[in-house]
């Protein structure tokens, strides 16, 4: 298992105060980056250099397509301490319940052309519209996911729907939501939250296409974590409290933007090759 984040533990931690805010019941309205001839010529190309690195990042769709699965226990279900990985990324699903321990199922790839198997045979209602693989994230599961390479990267969008049980409970018209939590390097996390329609007039679930918005779509994190709400009727959303907070996600778009810290030194370097000539040119 590549050690190249904080232990997951601490990516509990990070999702505390979202469980405490979370496990209470909450409304659905109110969720609411020639030779350089003078020093400022070089500090100019620096920051040059620097603001390239947005313009070069590299997008990544995470479609759970092929994925390496060499340090998954029991594919195609994932349990708590599992993780596979895909375009350079690791993904890790954990429970964030108290009472967590490794084994305990949060997760599973589903073959969209499948779900009569996949899901109804194992007592879900899975979205329909999706003929590819996607990641069921089960039992208010959360996953976790970073680059493998410690490089930042922004989230554009991706595609989401919710899995209910086969209970024979009423589905809302809000079946449910997804929140992504992004942590950024400096420490704070910020979050978006996203709604999921229940069946449409067939009584199917369906995936729809989620683009984040504002400040959120163009900060850089350093891990991202996402987890589902289940609503009742009355608008009223919960998580990390039933183990029905249950959805599909796929088609995670991220853009990776390179280390800025070598572009910086680049820079440097040709400031100091600058001022080392015109020196022995003196």
């Amino acid at each position: 298992m590549f050690n190249v984040r904080k232990p997951r533990e601490a990516l509990a931690r990070t999702l505390a105060i979202a469980r405490a805010h979370a496990g209470s019941k909450t409304s659905i309205f109110g969720f609411s980056r020639g030779l350089l001839r003078t020093a400022c010529d070089g500090f100019s190309a620096i920051a040059l250099v620097l603001g390239m690195s947005s313009q070069v990042a590299q997008a990544i769709v995470i479609d759970f397509e092929a994925l390496d699965t060499t340090n998954v226990s029991f594919p195609p279900f994932f349990v708590q301490g599992d993780e596979f990985y895909q375009g350079g990324f690791w993904m890790d699903p954990f429970s964030n319940a108290p009472s967590a321990q490794n084994g305990d199922l949060v997760g599973a790839l589903v073959d969209g052309a499948a779900v009569g198997t996949d899901c109804n045979g194992n007592g879900l209602l899975c979205p329909t519209n999706n003929p590819s693989h996607f990641y069921a994230a089960l039992n208010d599961g959360v996953l976790a996911l970073g680059n493998l390479n410690n490089l930042l990267f922004t989230v554009k969008s991706f595609d989401a729907g919710f899995i209910a049980d086969l209970s024979g409970n009423p589905i809302p018209a809000v079946a449910g939501a997804v929140r992504l939590q992004g942590h950024t390097p400096a420490g704070p996390s910020f979050t978006q939250t996203f709604f999921l329609p229940g069946p449409d007039s067939s009584g199917a679930l369906n995936f729809s296409t989620f683009n984040t918005t504002g400040s959120f779509s163009t900060r850089l994190f350093d891990e991202l974590f996402v987890f589902g709400f289940v609503c009742d009727s009355t608008g009223s959303c919960s998580a990390f409290t039933s183990d029905q907070a249950q959805f599909g996600l796929d088609n995670v778009n991220v853009s990776v933007v390179p280390e800025p810290a070598p572009l910086a030194l680049m820079a440097a370097g040709v400031v100091a090759m600058g001022a080392l000539r015109r020196r022995r040119s003196a």
